[in-house]
């Protein structure tokens, strides 16, 4: 028995170490080393509808956040303080003996798991290498279709998508829609620009039958996103940007002709204001060095122009 015990207390050492190393990886890589927090995906996903799925043998690896004790283990569910190990050396302990534990109760939403009541359990499970482990489970509905693999940040995109995509009604009456960011937040610039569409409309036809949200939101996209996305595929502009897509180009491209107008005090043609945008802020060297050694062809041209004027 005081092998036993022995033994859980040294795994759980090895188990914070193993974290803290997880903490230096997620230092020098940028990447989260932080237990998904269900409060945080509720908010995002807009979480409601529940319905209780009862006892279910669930994969240990779906298991990827908690209610409650968040802040006490890291995204892999190794323990991270001391004041753990009593619990976390007697769970373990049990489980080496064959006793058999209370159910743990989870919250599921998508594919993945929270921990309402249980994170001991499972956070041993994990270290031990048990595949899988019985639970009561409550499930909140969600479209989005989420998973382990899946970023929190994508998990929260993915929900703005499906809520601008709900309030213009795009997806019905452009069932082709091709719509998707990368960067949180800016869903709401494309509601925002929709919406100053539909004022702008509304102004420019003010003796007809005024124009509501989802018909301006259709126009905006025939009239205003289509044609800007024409222009990125004409100059091939997505190539300097590898890591992107179309549709966040645009929303920088519009900034950015934003930007030149208050600069210039006059109104920029959207296709200068892509080629400004693409060769100061593309990705990569390549892009880098194109513009560099484009300037410099440039001063060496004005050169000869001026040589020739002498």
């Amino acid at each position: 028995m005081n092998n036993i015990i022995t033994e859980a207390r040294t795994e759980f050492e090895r188990a914070r170490f193993s974290s803290l190393l997880n903490n230096l990886k997620s230092y020098i890589s940028g990447k989260e080393n932080k237990l998904l927090s269900f409060e945080e995906i509720s908010k995002g996903l807009n979480l409601h509808n529940q319905k209780y799925l009862g006892i279910r043998t669930i994969d240990v690896e779906d298991i990827v956040g908690s209610i409650d004790r968040y802040k006490d283990f890291d995204r892999f569910f190794l323990p991270i303080k001391t004041n753990l190990e009593h619990r976390w050396s007697n769970i373990y302990s049990a489980y080496k003996k064959d006793i058999d534990l209370p159910l743990v109760k989870l919250y599921k939403v998508g594919n993945i798991y929270f921990v309402l009541d249980g994170n001991h359990r499972v956070s041993v499970a994990k270290r031990m290498g048990i595949k899988y482990i019985d639970a009561e489970v409550i499930e909140f509905t969600t479209k989005i279709p989420v998973s382990r693999e899946m970023d929190p940040i994508d998990m929260f995109i993915l929900a703005e998508r499906e809520k601008f995509l709900n309030l213009t009604k795009l997806k019905k009456n452009k069932p082709d829609i091709k719509i998707r960011l990368t960067v949180p937040g800016k869903y709401d610039f494309l509601l925002e620009q929709i919406n100053n569409h539909m004022y702008n409309l509304n102004q420019n036809n003010a003796n007809e039958e005024k124009i509501n949200f989802e018909e301006a939101a259709a126009d905006w996209y025939d009239n205003i996103y289509l044609p800007a996305i024409n222009i990125i595929d004409k100059y091939k502009i997505i190539e300097n940007f590898p890591n992107r897509t179309k549709s966040d180009l645009f929303v920088w491209i519009i900034g950015h002709k934003y930007y030149l107008k208050n600069k210039y005090g006059k109104d920029i043609e959207l296709k200068e204001a892509a080629y400004d945008f693409s060769t100061r802020f593309s990705e990569g060297l390549l892009p880098g060095a194109k513009l560099i050694i484009g300037n410099f062809l440039k001063k060496i041209h004005l050169k000869k122009q001026k040589g020739k004027r002498l």
